[in-house]
């Protein structure tokens, strides 16, 4: 493992002081920070949704600031996004989702709670698939579809493969997805940094992609959180997904969308937490 220059992260609820550090796995150098490191709290790996970055994202900011109350809460960069951006070689679905289990190994995180948003969601869900018991529980926010139906819009890829390193653009693109305009200039700002052959890899990919026959072999407690006013991910899909577990607390709140853990992170982080203590540590 490797450190850089400490950083300050944002103050949200309690002070935030973390550094970007960098785990080298096999084939990869992933980049990601830890809040409450030190304090005792039960572990829980959060990684972003795609095209998206754990550290450093002010989109995320609140709603990692909320956790760390709760957790020591190790923020991760997917394999070519953030501080993970130049780690392309090789990039797939199948390689980024086992990415979080041979992380959580070097560092010795075990029994830890996963959260991820979006395609966070998803490569949490297809890690524990591949790797059983590689963490204690799940939480999938808003989490991208575990079949093929529900795909995302071919237009969003043609979006990212043509216009990835347009600011202007991408600001006019996603400027309507958030309620905070702080937010669309975070995500955007992610975008930009990610190399155009993880997006031609990852669209056509992800459309050919079924994980749903697998999900059975998923034991632990799962937490599946859904917005009904998800304009990516059709709700009837993510209420398929949450069948496919044996053991899932599917949550919809009729006034969110794809943008929850963002827009309204307490409400999330609430969830989050009654989850842990009723569900899972009960």
């Amino acid at each position: 493992m490797e450190r850089i220059v400490p950083q300050r992260s944002w103050q949200w609820g309690i002070s935030m002081v973390s550094e970007i550090r960098y785990a080298s796995l096999d084939g990869a150098r992933l980049g990601y920070q830890v809040h409450s490191e030190g304090s005792g709290k039960p572990n829980a790996i959060f990684a972003h949704g795609y095209s998206g970055r754990s550290t450093n994202m002010k989109a995320y900011a609140a709603l990692l600031g909320d956790l760390a109350e709760q957790f020591t809460v190790y923020a991760l960069d997917l394999r070519g996004h953030g501080a993970s951006a130049s780690e392309v070689k090789g990039w797939s679905i199948e390689a980024s989702s086992d990415d979080i289990a041979a992380f959580a190994n070097q560092l010795g995180i075990v029994g830890a709670l996963y959260i991820g948003h979006s395609f966070g969601g998803f490569t949490g869900m297809y890690c524990e698939a591949r790797h059983a018991g590689t963490f204690s529980a799940l939480c999938m926010i808003t989490p991208g579809a575990a079949g093929n139906s529900g795909r995302l819009d071919p237009a969003a890829g043609a979006v990212m493969i043509e216009h990835g390193k347009d600011r202007e653009f991408l600001m006019g693109a996603f400027a309507a997805s958030y309620k905070d305009a702080t937010a669309a200039v975070s995500h955007v700002d992610a975008i930009v940094e990610m190399d155009t052959v993880v997006h031609t890899t990852f669209f056509p990919s992800f459309s050919e992609l079924s994980i749903l026959d697998q999900l059975g072999s998923v034991e632990i407690p799962v937490l599946l959180l859904a917005g009904a006013q998800d304009s990516v991910i059709q709700l009837s899909t993510l209420h398929e997904t949450a069948l496919a577990f044996p053991n899932c607390k599917e949550v919809v709140f009729t006034t969110e969308g794809h943008a929850m853990p963002i827009d309204s992170p307490r409400l999330t982080s609430s969830e989050i937490l009654a989850f842990w203590q009723n569900n899972v540590i009960r």
